[in-house]
């Protein structure tokens, strides 16, 4: 647990930083008012020298050259606010624009706890002057896809799978940051299922199954090319699980593809058909992939790919982490089933799960059940052959689970 020593050290160089940026700003938004104004002669009162913008712009352009400073020696407070809140995050932890980030560092049992994240509405960007991204899918003919731009509407769970989320921490937990290695005692056991022979017991699908791994990065690491899509490992997961005895339902529809924009509005039509045609389904499974922007130029590039690899029977294989969204009704159900799976992972392959992570907002159509895991199986830092081996051992984790709480 932090001392209070270093609590006070943080505070401390928060309070120094939010003091300096605001000499900045207020020195700078001073200048510009006073440049133009016109002083009286007989007006004798007392002003402040006018700071000297040159001197800190070239301060500011030397210190952070990725923003901050525009073309014509102006300060632009967004980029430059930015810069200040990121690197306030990376020092104490803290995002600015997130006020649980200010209590989590020290509570991090709080992250357990139900929030009304319904207090105030969620705000959809619309005043993106070049519009909201949408990844489309154009096939070619040499078999490939390449993603372009096309303004559509996003929904809020589109939107709340793109945002930061927290880690949710095990029991005992000193610090939310770190990947606990559960055991089963430290964890609630989820309600129990019954799983009737001959029918189909576990859903599988995906919203994003375009989502690709090395070496298929065409399209922003989204291809037409299943064999590198998060399909190909949920076939390997789905023969797994079947040579266990389960009986598996692998849909494989595209639901990002040609739009990806809306994915989740239409992948829940999708498995609420599947669902009331097959009312013997317990268990569902979205099967997705993490991403990070220009993995390959990305300067945590080496970080990033250590962080998303595992070593497992001298191979290497990918991590894979359970997303919750916050939202669905059945949110304490859900977090719990995630958990649970996840005791069972770290004593099975430690390492191989990473926390359970919760989104700031967003359903993720998790409320179609109770046993719904949201997975992402590595990232686009891995490549298709080590999230092939993480599914491979997803399933064997999820057999075992399923086996202690099937009636």
């Amino acid at each position: 647990m932090l001392s209070l020593q270093n609590i006070m050290i943080m505070l401390l160089v928060l309070a120094v930083l939010l003091s300096a940026a605001k000499i900045v700003f207020d020195h700078t938004a001073y200048a510009k008012d006073t440049e133009d104004a016109i002083v009286e002669e007989n007006d004798h009162s007392e002003r402040p020298a006018v700071f000297n913008e040159a001197l800190l712009y070239k301060v500011l352009h030397h210190v952070f050259p990725a923003g901050g400073v525009d073309e014509n020696n102006t300060i632009t407070l967004s980029g430059f606010k930015e810069v200040y809140q990121s690197i306030v995050k990376e020092l104490v932890l803290i995002d600015l624009k997130n006020p649980l980030t200010f209590i989590r560092p020290q509570f991090p049992a709080i992250a357990l706890y139900d929030y009304d994240f319904n207090e105030a509405p969620h705000t959809i960007p619309v005043d993106n002057k070049e519009g909201d991204k949408d990844i489309r899918l154009v096939e070619e003919d040499n078999n490939e896809s390449v993603a372009v731009d096309n303004p559509v509407e996003q929904n809020t769970d589109d939107l709340g799978e793109e945002q930061d989320g927290i880690y949710l921490p095990g029991f005992p937990v000193i610090d939310s940051r770190e990947n606990i290695i559960l055991t089963l005692d430290d964890v609630v056991k989820p309600s129990s299922i019954k799983l009737e022979k001959g029918k189909p017991q576990i859903l599988i699908y995906h919203t994003h199954g375009t989502e690709s791994y090395k070496p298929a990065s065409e399209g922003n690491f989204h291809s037409l090319r299943k064999e590198y899509t998060v399909i190909e490992v949920a076939t390997i997961i789905a023969n797994e699980l079947t040579k266990r005895g389960y009986e598996v339902l692998h849909d494989t529809t595209y639901h990002d593809y040609p739009s990806y924009n809306g994915s989740y509005t239409r992948s829940l039509s999708t498995i609420q058909k599947i669902l009331k045609e097959n009312p013997s389904i317990k268990v569902v499974l979205d099967i997705h992939r993490d991403g990070y922007d220009n993995i390959d130029t990305n300067p945590q590039r080496e970080s990033l790919i250590r962080n998303n690899q595992v070593t497992i029977n001298n191979e290497l294989s990918s991590k894979f982490q359970f997303v919750i969204g916050p939202e669905t009704e059945n949110k304490k159900a859900v977090e719990t089933f995630a958990q649970y799976v996840k005791a069972v992972s770290d004593q099975m392959y430690p390492d191989l799960s990473k926390p359970v992570l919760l989104k700031p907002y967003g359903k993720f159509n998790q409320f179609v059940s109770d046993h719904y895991l949201l997975v992402e199986v590595g990232s686009n830092a891995n490549t298709i052959e080590e999230a092939k081996r993480a599914g491979g051992y997803f399933a064997d984790v999820l057999a075992e689970a399923l086996k202690e709480i099937t009636q």
